[in-house]
């Protein structure tokens, strides 16, 4: 049993690597919520297991964590939206403010501007706005289909090193010198 979740673990670490890298390779700006996932991970009992194990599998810290060095690597930009950051509760449209919205209200109704959008959607092109990645910059670009799902590629991705074994969590710098093979050297040894 314990080599089944260490194997399961494994491939959870493997994918978030793969995954980070890309992102951090082929974007200039990304931008990510602070949320506070131990509190939303608190009480509720049985009615809230489920959710209490898909936020537990998400490995949301691990996936913040590894997004902040990478694009320090890559020359991208992490912004952290602050966890009481308005995302989902602010109009992408006239930028007015919903001051009550529940998990259960899944589109977003403006009562100042009678837009209607999905919810995630409004989030994103709010959280694009944050970036500065200029997706949905007016109103009338913001309800164009794939319109604030994320940053734009703007770059192409990183160059890496074309030996084998490559790991996605590995710097490859082949133009400093070091890490030929893959690897930094350790500090305080010369390079």
């Amino acid at each position: 049993m314990g080599r089944i979740h260490a194997r399961a673990a494994n491939v959870r670490r493997d994918v978030i690597h793969k995954a980070t890298t890309a992102l951090a390779q082929q974007h200039d700006v990304i931008v990510v919520e602070t949320l506070n996932v131990s509190g939303m991970r608190s009480g509720g009992g049985a009615c809230k297991r489920g959710l209490n194990r898909a936020l537990a599998d998400a490995a949301l810290a691990m996936i913040r964590r590894m997004l902040a060095y990478k694009t320090r690597w890559y020359g991208s930009t992490l912004i952290e939206a602050d966890r009481y950051f308005p995302s989902s509760k602010t109009c992408s449209a006239c930028g007015g403010r919903k001051p009550n919205l529940t998990l259960a209200d899944r589109t977003y109704n403006c009562q100042h501007c009678g837009v209607s959008i999905d919810r995630d959607h409004n989030a994103a092109i709010n959280l694009a706005r944050l970036g500065g990645t200029g997706i949905g910059s007016s109103p009338t670009a913001n309800h164009r289909v794939g319109e604030g799902r994320g940053a734009r590629q703007k770059t192409p991705p990183a160059r890496t090193a074309r030996a084998a074994g490559n790991e996605a969590s590995t710097r490859h710098d082949t133009q400093s010198g070091f890490g030929q093979s893959g690897t930094a050297s350790p500090e305080g040894e010369a390079a």
